[in-house]
């Protein structure tokens, strides 16, 4: 038996990521990197002292440490989740959260729909359980309701995937009139909700953030968020707030993958959630990452007005940009990198993607500062007129 024998089909049939060749660049200290979603290390608060360690030297449960478990319920029913203690699980990140959703609820026969783009993880999540993903074209406001209604009909698919808030790549933010329209939708069609709101205390301007979960009447639904990026991305804590018929399953496939998620980083978590300075963190990120996001737009309305599409976000990480016919974003890549750098070419966060695709780049304006900010996108600016004077 040939090794490639033993390796099953979904994960043969996996797709690698084109942005791999790009992204192992970003730790050399030379490279001016926009391409991961990272949060500023500058704006991580110290651990917290822990009063006893000793409590997190043993197996835990699986479901998480119960008082995070509680604080996390008491956020998620502020934002208008609601659901008790007994329907959250603490995760390896948000990125786990919906890894063991796909696994609980997908198969080589299901169809999800997503939004065009969507999450790069996500797609490979899907794909790994083999599903087949559909995309439905978003606008300013969201999915688009009429395309989404399509698509239930055609498709009838088992779940839809969305991130309302700050949606990576594409920056935008779901008008409330359109999470109620596509809450009732998934009411009517009975089609579970993928919610993920990792970006949604990265808020900037006076926007709706309203979960659409909270819409929901009837239709399943598994919320997801993450400390990830606004704390400690390092520790790996997220979590999953679900539907009471959904949440046992979710439970199980944790159990089967890696028992419990890390006791250490959850009591980190739990204590400074516990210490009252989580609300002023935030408001910091906030005024912090508002400012960056202005300078980025005001570098990019200097430089790259009437050149390239794009639209200022009111919260999250990403910039998404739209360039001129003919300019190709992973020749833009290379040759910004050749330069020192690093923007994401857009290609990679379309499930299906066409050659249309490679019109579009992602840009974080996060982690770097404000001068490096202004630097990278004259640079950007530059290489891009210099292919439009080529074309």
């Amino acid at each position: 038996m040939t090794l490639i024998q033993l390796v099953t089909s979904q994960t043969q049939k996996m797709k690698a990521s084109p942005i791999r060749e790009f992204l192992r660049y970003s730790q050399q200290p030379d490279i001016l990197s926009l391409a991961g979603g990272l949060p500023d290390e500058r704006y991580m608060p110290p651990y917290p002292t822990l009063d006893s360690v000793e409590a997190s030297q043993q197996y835990g449960s699986s479901e998480g440490e119960i008082l995070l478990r509680q604080q996390i319920s008491d956020i998620a029913t502020e934002r208008g989740v609601l659901g008790s203690v007994n329907q959250v699980l603490v995760t390896n990140g948000s990125q786990q959260a919906l890894d063991l959703i796909s696994r609980t609820v997908l198969n080589d026969e299901s169809i999800i729909l997503t939004e065009q783009p969507t999450y790069l993880a996500a797609i490979q999540a899907f794909e790994l359980q083999g599903a087949q993903i559909k995309e439905v074209p978003s606008d300013a406001f969201g999915m688009d309701i009429n395309a989404l209604r399509d698509a239930l009909d055609v498709h009838k698919p088992k779940a839809v995937y969305l991130i309302p808030n700050f949606q990576n790549p594409a920056g935008h933010c779901y008008s409330d009139q359109r999470r109620k329209d596509i809450a009732a939708l998934l009411d009517e069609k009975d089609v579970l909700l993928i919610e993920d709101d990792p970006y949604r205390d990265l808020c900037y301007d006076n926007v709706d953030l309203t979960p659409i979960c909270s819409y929901l009447k009837s239709a399943p639904w598994a919320y997801m968020g993450s400390f990830s990026k606004v704390l400690w991305p390092g520790l790996r804590v997220g979590y999953v707030v679900a539907s009471e018929e959904l949440i046992p399953y979710l439970v199980k496939i944790k159990q089967v993958t890696d028992l419990h998620t890390n006791r250490l980083a959850q009591c980190i978590i739990s204590k400074y959630l516990a210490s009252g300075k989580y609300p002023q963190h935030i408001e910091i990120l906030q005024d912090t990452y508002r400012k960056k996001r202005d300078v980025m737009a005001q570098t990019m309305a200097t430089y790259l007005t009437d050149i390239v599409d794009y639209s200022v976000p009111a919260g999250g990480m990403f910039f998404w940009l739209r360039l001129p016919k003919n300019v190709s974003s992973n020749r833009v890549c290379r040759e910004a990198l050749a330069q020192k750098v690093l923007v994401l070419p857009g290609g990679a966060f379309f499930a299906n993607p066409s050659e249309s695709d490679d019109a579009y780049l992602r840009l974080s304006f996060s982690r770097v500062s404000e001068d490096d900010l202004r630097h990278a996108v004259r640079i950007l600016a530059g290489v891009i007129k210099k292919m439009m004077d080529y074309e």
